[in-house]
């Protein structure tokens, strides 16, 4: 058993213990996925079995060179002006796509392209859009924008989130990490759909995590009431949220591709208001977890390789793994949806 496929076992194994409704043995669970990540982040540094992050990824974009021609197609990724979706986004410009980096603040946004186009050496395959996702008004000004292109979309990366942070709304006063991880995107592919319908094969990819497993279910309180907010629990909310949209949206939409992933443990400013910001513990942490070329694997992965099997299925390491079970759960899915679309519509309406 390889290295990826142990690790995954093992927290298949611990993801059903991790779920439950117990908070003491939720607690234990989500410490042993833990445990996992650092340990799987240790050992694929230094098991020589185990390709480079590197060379997956040029091997990734290599073979998808030869159908994706140079800058026919078109990608959006969200959040690439730094860590997992910047790398992301090199990744599919070198494939070939014309790659969108959607960010929410164009200056860093637009030194994120220049980046990637010296580092490339491709001077007009990068562009800069900008969007917001903490702000549905931002995000219908995105879409319209790039509609108004009249461009097919072939490739929607939503890589950009925000986790643990303290108790803040988004100005559609929507609780942040739920806000800006799960309906900044709903709301986003919902305006793109007709873009990515007109491709000849398009794809999704939602970056979720295995903290999805760190909740029971969508707890719908802990988004609407202050007072129930913890900022664990609610990343873990928001993130399974992520799971169950793109298991809804391949339903509702089987011409799309949808693939779910987690990128794995990262040392990333993601991670900010975890550690505080503490220079020792970012030095820990530097040491202990993937980089951010290794945490774009499995989204370059799931962007570009025709080994995919399915849609609305999740990856992790490369892998497919078991949904949350209440990602599958189609009237879970149903009442996230509607629950969704109600959010999104009232913000139209103001």
């Amino acid at each position: 058993m390889g290295l990826a496929s142990g690790a995954n076992s093992v927290q298949k194994a611990l993801v059903g213990t991790s779920s439950s409704r117990t908070r003491a043995v939720q607690i234990l669970g989500s410490g042993l996925v833990l445990a996992t990540e650092i340990g799987y982040a240790i050992a694929s540094k230094f098991d020589p079995s185990v390709p480079s992050p590197t060379s997956r990824i040029d091997r990734l974009v290599m073979d998808a060179r030869q159908s994706t021609g140079d800058g026919a197609k078109v990608a959006i990724v969200t959040g690439a002006n730094s860590g997992i979706g910047l790398e992301t986004a090199k990744a599919l410009g070198r494939a070939g796509f014309h790659t969108i980096l959607a960010c929410r603040n164009l200056e860093s946004g637009s030194e994120a392209a220049a980046k990637l186009a010296r580092q490339t050496g491709l001077e007009d395959r990068f562009e800069v859009m900008e969007l917001d996702l903490a702000s549905l008004a931002s995000v219908r000004a995105f879409t319209e924008k790039f509609k108004a292109g009249d461009r097919a979309l072939d490739l929607l990366v939503c890589n950009a989130g925000v986790m643990a942070c303290p108790l803040a709304k988004t100005a559609d006063n929507i609780e942040m990490q739920f806000g800006t991880n799960h309906i900044g995107h709903f709301a986003l592919t919902q305006g793109l759909v007709g873009q990515l319908q007109r491709a000849e094969a398009p794809r999704v990819v939602v970056v979720s995590s295995m903290g999805a497993f760190m909740t029971p279910a969508i707890v719908y309180d802990k988004i609407e009431d202050d007072a129930q907010y913890d900022r664990s629990d609610n990343y873990a909310i928001s993130k399974l949220a992520n799971m169950t949209f793109g298991a809804t949206l391949a339903r509702k939409h089987p011409e799309i591709k949808v693939v779910v992933v987690h990128p794995g443990s990262i040392a990333s400013g993601l991670t900010r208001h975890v550690n505080g910001g503490l220079r020792v513990v970012r030095k820990i942490e530097g040491a202990v977890l993937l980089d951010a070329v290794a945490g774009a694997v499995t989204s370059v992965y799931a962007a570009l390789s025709p080994d995919i099997e399915g849609s609305g299925v999740f990856y992790n390491r490369g892998l497919q793994m078991d949904m949350h079970p209440m990602a599958k759960d189609e009237a879970e899915q149903d009442k996230l949806w509607e629950y969704s679309e109600k959010l999104v519509s009232e913000s139209a309406k103001k």
